[in-house]
Formats: structure tokens, sequence, C-alpha cells
């Protein structure tokens, strides 16, 4: 990111030159040398995060689809696949912090948080079946990624303590899929008739498709009449 902030001031920099000329020729001539400097910025900008986000999908591999993630050694491999996710995310934030806008900042560390809850998302809808010990592991996992929103509180002044207390988190507004995750880990630790609540008056389906939901209730719930019912009164629901 050094590189991309690095571009913007010589852009900047650049810029007041040309403002400040009144020759035609010269002006056109650094005005092509703006143009050029910023697209080398934000291609260095644009590898930087691609980079960022091939590292996330790695990590979150080690958890191996998050299966059997209750039973060692593979419960140890997806709390240190989740847990370097964190840690990751925080210092990518400290490091560039310093480095770019906030406004960049947080759409930046939003992309890559984006990224890492697009695969964990992925992830568990693509189990089958999610026992009672899973799916209280998974919310946890859920939980502690989605405590990184501390990093999207809105930037305040350093002498308003009590609106920063009161401030809310901007992570919906710089992470795409956000309120989706959040509806995941609510729906991983739900009964059947919270979930049927949240489809029905909670919002859950802004975020997920009818058949999403039936799956997901499928992979969580052992088959019984309380589950077709449930599913039941979700497909009805959405005929309407």
């Amino acid at each position: 990111m050094f590189l991309y902030n690095d571009c913007l001031w010589l852009v900047d920099q650049l810029q007041g030159v040309v403002q400040a000329r009144s020759a035609k020729q010269s002006h056109l001539r650094l005005h092509a040398d703006t143009v050029a400097l910023e697209a080398f910025g934000k291609r260095s900008y644009g590898k930087e995060m691609e980079s960022q986000r091939t590292i996330i999908k790695d990590l979150l591999d080690g958890a191996q689809g998050f299966t059997n993630c209750t039973e060692p050694p593979f419960s140890q491999e997806c709390d240190i696949a989740v847990r370097t996710i964190v840690d990751r995310l925080r210092d990518t934030h400290q490091q560039w912090k310093g480095v770019l806008s906030y406004s960049a900042l947080l759409q930046s560390i939003g992309s890559l948080v984006s990224s890492a809850i697009d695969k964990i998302i992925i992830d568990v809808e693509d189990m089958s079946d999610i026992s009672e010990p899973e799916s209280q592991r998974l919310t946890a996992y859920c939980r502690q990624v989605i405590a990184v929103e501390d990093l999207f509180l809105p930037q305040q002044s350093t002498d308003s303590i009590s609106s920063q207390e009161a401030a809310v988190p901007l992570t919906a507004v710089y992470v795409p899929g956000w309120l989706r995750f959040q509806y995941l880990s609510e729906i991983l630790d739900s009964s059947l008739v919270d979930i049927k609540y949240l489809w029905t008056d909670g919002g859950l389906q802004l975020e997920y498709d009818m058949e999403e939901v039936v799956e997901l209730i499928e992979a969580l719930f052992a088959d019984s009449e309380h589950r077709r019912r449930a599913i039941g009164d979700i497909r009805r629901s959405s005929a309407r």
C-alpha cells in the first residue's frame, strides 16, 4: 500500500504543478505523466488487494471446509484458521491505518473481510449434516469474525469519548455480505421457531433465498414432523 500511497501523493503534486503552469506544451506533458502515474498506482493497489485476498482464502482452506470441526485434529486446524484470519485482518488494518485515508482504509479492509466471510458462508452451506456441537462451534467462529466490526467505527474526534462509545460500526456499509454473515450466525444458533421468525418477520428473506434456508435447516435439524412443518411454512410464505 505504500507504493499506492506514494503514487497518489505524486499525482497530487503534479496536478499542483499543472495548475500553476501556463505553457500549453508543459501542461499536456505533465497531464500525461499524471494519468500514467495514477494508473500505475491503481494497478499496484489492485495487485496488493488480490494478494491479500488470496492469502485469506489460503488460510481459510486450512479449516478444510469446517468438516469435523469438533473432532481433533481437525478442530485445532479450524481454530487456527479462524484465529489467524482475525489476527491478520487486525494487523493489516493497523499497518494500513497510517497509509490510507480513513474511507479508503475501511473500503480496503471491508473487501478483505468480505472475502473471508464469503468463504466461510460457502463452506458452511456445503455441509450437508451439522450436528449440535458443530453448530455451536461454527457459531463461535462466526462471532470471532463478527468481532472485527470494531475496525469499522466512524471516525470521531479524540475528545468525544461519549460519542465514540455510542458509535455504530459502519461494517454493513463497507463489507458486502456482512448482514448475510450475521444471519448465518443467528441461524446456526437458533431453533426452528426462531428461524421461521427470522424468515417471516426478521428480514432473513433480504439476504437468503428460500432454498438456501431450507438446506440449512435440513443440515441442522434431523428429519421430524417439526422440521417438515417449519419447511412447509417457509415455502408457503415464499409463495405469497
